[in-house]
């Protein structure tokens, strides 16, 4: 083993998936430094100590610090206030009749219950996350912590801000696997102290980003005087991918039912923030953009959608190298879209539409202009789609759905129709909408 040098190591672990080369690197001293240049590519943390320690301790790594090339901050909380001995055990009790139900589902038996003499350990390491929790944010010491480490990232590319389970990067093991209790909540408001942090301390270190990707955050985050955006945002310049989900509000209907939710709440005020051209000045600066996604996470049934078209796309700017463009929940008109779309024709090849409305315009014409104009690999128009017949006063509606959340055969046809030369006849009709 001693006369392996380095270079050689190094390529052996450049096969090895992320758990063999944690065990590599049990090996030998080498075995470690070698494994290091790969084992910590991409850092998952939560707003936890022991993980804010981790990212210290990597930090201060010689050879891990140098080969981090992307971060993931899951923005999740453990809900405030702290729970009582009683309210957790309760809390225990709905997991467990959950289980139940789950395990009958699948015909399967139920995990093992947690006995009354676990249940308080389990207690008390949430008793403690929870007190860390509020020291960390009281104290500021994931702000302070991350200018620390990210500043010894010198390799780093990637920051993903996961927040309202957008983004996440599948199942981890996480921090509060002791303490019985899932974070699943969000500091207010939503995402943006998790992505001001990152971004701050981004800044701070002079790296320029080649991907940026965060949500749900609020759009409260924009709210800020023009000059400090700019400079929070000033690392973007080298920008290739750009995925931003917005949230637009939402709130109870009934405090003691939280399922029944009343949804795109603060469209109004994100909408007028957004006419400003804010949002849109920032994303005609990217000319290096390979990706752009741009999602609002709710639109409003009182106060309508968050943005038009216009106000995340420079009219008649054209991105170089955009290849993949995403939006979701915005407005439009079918002339713009298709201005916008052939101008990227000769290089645009993945396309996702999601809960758009076509304000005065037709999808009926729309799916076929794009079908002639473009030459995509992949195509999803996904969600609730509205639009208005242009020869008769009948208005259109089609619900989608969304790939993640049902099947649905109409918008199967409707995709494979934007990309199969084969398939004659739009699958959006008069018969198969809603409205008339």
């Amino acid at each position: 083993m001693y006369v392996m040098i380095p270079e050689i190591l190094c390529l052996i672990c450049s096969y090895l998936d992320i758990e063999d080369i944690r065990r590599f690197r049990l090996c030998s001293r080498a075995f470690a430094d070698a494994g290091a240049c790969f084992a910590f590519r991409e850092i998952v943390f939560y707003l936890h100590h022991h993980d804010f320690e981790m990212l210290r301790h990597i930090s201060l790594h010689p050879i891990a610090s140098k080969n981090v090339r992307s971060l993931v901050y899951v923005g999740h909380t453990l809900e405030s206030p702290k729970k009582s001995l009683d309210e957790f055990r309760r809390y225990y009790s709905i997991i467990r009749s959950g289980e139940k139900i789950i395990a009958q589902h699948m015909n399967e038996a139920p995990p093992p219950r947690i006995g009354n003499q676990q249940l308080p350990r389990l207690y008390k390491n949430y008793d403690i996350a929870m007190d860390e929790q509020e020291k960390m944010l009281n104290e500021d010491e994931d702000i302070s912590c991350l200018k620390e480490v990210i500043y010894r990232f010198s390799s780093l590319q990637e920051i993903t801000m996961s927040s309202d389970f957008w983004f996440g990067r599948g199942t981890h093991k996480t921090p509060f696997d002791g303490c019985l209790v899932s974070p699943a909540d969000e500091l207010t408001p939503m995402g943006c102290r998790q992505l001001d942090s990152l971004l701050s301390a981004v800044f701070e270190a002079n790296i320029k980003l080649k991907r940026l990707t965060a949500g749900a955050f609020s759009w409260q985050f924009f709210q800020k005087p023009a000059a400090e955006l700019r400079s929070a945002l000033s690392f973007c310049s080298n920008l290739t991918c750009l995925e931003l989900c917005i949230d637009t509000g939402e709130d109870n209907f009934d405090d003691s039912v939280t399922e029944d939710l009343l949804v795109g709440t603060e469209v109004p005020q994100c909408r007028r923030l957004l006419e400003t051209g804010l949002l849109r000045d920032f994303i005609k600066s990217l000319p290096h953009l390979q990706t752009l996604y741009v999602v609002f996470n709710w639109h409003s049934e009182q106060h309508g959608y968050a943005a038009r078209l216009e106000d995340i796309m420079e009219p008649k700017h054209r991105w170089e190298h955009l290849d993949s463009l995403t939006l979701g929940n915005i407005t439009c008109e079918r002339h713009d879209l298709m201005s916008m779309l052939r101008r990227h024709k000769g290089t645009l090849k993945e396309l996702c539409l999601r809960d758009i409305r076509l304000r005065s315009t037709s999808w009926q014409l729309l799916l076929p202009k794009i079908r002639k104009t473009m030459s995509l690999d992949y195509a999803c128009i996904c969600g609730e789609l509205y639009g208005q017949e242009e020869d008769a006063p009948y208005a259109e509606y089609w619900d989608l759905s969304l790939p993640e959340t049902f099947e649905n055969p109409l918008r199967d046809d409707v995709n494979d129709y934007l990309v199969n030369d084969n398939i004659r006849r739009c699958p959006l009709n008069d018969y198969n909408s809603y409205l008339d």
